[in-house]
């Protein structure tokens, strides 16, 4: 009872701090995203070193190649609100198992083209499936899937309409098809506007509760407004997906803390669809930021090579 209170009490406060937003502040934040080179989230000096960068049909993608041994290639999809900056950690930690890992950033976010307002306003999740299809097409052979929260759904739809396109699919914190959807959740959207990057305190709550104090403002820093339509879809559960029609293997992970995806939603999913399933304990929706991230990386690893190599211990 007192979890449940508390979850009520974080819910209320998520409702009252969207409803007054920083418009203007939200508006320059955006064009000062636009160009310049990535910084480390990590706080990584040399960060910027160990990546390449290239724009691909309008698609900015950020890539970081093995050392050594070439196993799959993997092609990062991330959520709402964020860019391929989120991922920075993670692609020299992934890239040391083997492999080839490139992140994209959705139009309208990070490096990538910009959208016309109408146009960005009325992009649908699913839209995103454009990005994804160029990153597959620059990945060296068919790339382990991953998404998060929006980028999620994006990528589970891509792995449907799009078969044998991809090695594999992991989903973190993925916004659900409205088949397995829970309780709507009620924070405003203007349907006409972009969705505004919301009040420091409240993104904490949403996206990195659990990441380490020192690198709260540089994540916040980085946030930029959504597409309202995605986000009313993410919070609303309104998109259809033939999830039937998968035929890849699918690792489904999701924070016990999470209230954006929470963990029964995203556990029908996983039994819906046939998925392996990992909830992390003491973790929300950011399962990026945590700094138990290196853990997951593990975890996700150690499913990959009992999937590329039948019969190994994950």
């Amino acid at each position: 009872m007192v979890e449940a209170a508390s979850g009520a009490r974080r819910r209320s406060a998520l409702r009252m701090g969207i409803t007054k937003p920083p418009a203007v502040a939200f508006v320059s934040r955006v064009e000062a995203m636009v160009g310049g080179a990535p910084e480390s989230v990590d706080g990584s000096a040399n960060g910027a070193d160990r990546f390449t960068h290239r724009i691909v049909d309008g698609v900015a993608i950020t890539q970081c190649d093995p050392p050594g041994t070439r196993r799959a290639p993997m092609l990062l999809v991330h959520g709402g609100c964020h860019g391929a900056w989120q991922w920075e950690p993670w692609l020299p930690w992934l890239a040391r198992s083997g492999r080839t890992v490139m992140a994209i950033d959705w139009f309208s976010h990070g490096m990538s083209r910009r959208l016309e307002h109408d146009e960005w306003v009325h992009r649908g999740i699913l839209d995103v499936q454009t990005e994804i299809g160029v990153g597959v097409d620059q990945a060296p052979g068919r790339p382990v899937l991953i998404g998060h929260s929006m980028g999620g759904l994006a990528s589970l739809a891509y792995a449907i309409s799009h078969p044998g396109r991809i090695a594999a699919l992991v989903l973190l914190s993925p916004v659900v098809p409205a088949r397995f959807s829970g309780a709507p959740i009620e924070v405003p959207v203007d349907r006409e506007g972009l969705w505004p990057v919301p009040p420091p305190e409240i993104a904490r709550q949403l996206w990195f509760e659990t990441a380490p104090e020192a690198h709260l403002a540089a994540i916040y820093s980085r946030l930029q407004p959504e597409s309202s339509q995605a986000v009313w879809e993410a919070t609303r559960w309104t998109t259809g997906l033939a999830v039937d029609a998968l035929d890849v293997p699918v690792l489904v992970v999701v924070g016990a803390r999470d209230q954006l995806t929470p963990p029964d939603v995203v556990a029908g999913l996983a039994e819906g669809i046939g998925a392996a399933f990992i909830t992390l304990d003491g973790v929300g929706h950011g399962v990026v930021f945590d700094p138990g991230w290196p853990a997951l990386c593990e975890r996700i690893d150690g499913w990959l090579t009992a999937v590329e190599e039948p019969g190994t211990e994950s």
